[in-house]
């Protein structure tokens, strides 16, 4: 992610934070979308950020998917979304993956990018 990406990002979550609730930060959280209902600033923020980890290199995509120890084939003709997809497919039938994802998270020792960590976190808030 380049500066003017981060700043377009910061410039549309500020843009949500000001249309949804004005409530503490602490309070502030991203619930899954499975099997519970979400409003319309909960969903755009969601999608916000799944528009971000979408922009999100194959490279970048590879390395971390390695550095979690992911067991997540792929080819040379998949896409950087394509990848996503995968490891989106993977997160959601494996528990203990979440479980580790959540882990590296909150850890400050990982490789991978601090905002790919929280951007995945964040989605992966309340879900089980």
């Amino acid at each position: 992610m380049k500066t003017h990406e981060l700043a377009k990002s910061l410039r549309l979550l500020a843009s949500l934070l000001e249309i949804s609730d004005n409530i503490p930060l602490e309070e502030v959280t991203v619930t899954a979308i499975s099997g519970s209902k979400l409003n319309s600033s909960q969903m755009a923020v969601s999608l916000t950020t799944l528009v971000e980890l979408s922009r999100v290199d194959k490279q970048q995509w590879l390395a971390f998917i390695k550095e979690l120890g992911f067991p997540i084939e792929v080819s040379p003709r998949d896409g950087s979304r394509n990848v996503l997809g995968k490891l989106l497919s993977y997160l959601e039938t494996n528990k203990d993956a979440r479980d580790k994802l959540k882990t590296k998270a909150a850890s400050k020792g990982s490789e991978a990018s601090p905002e790919l960590m929280k951007a995945l976190s964040s989605l992966m808030k309340g879900s089980a």
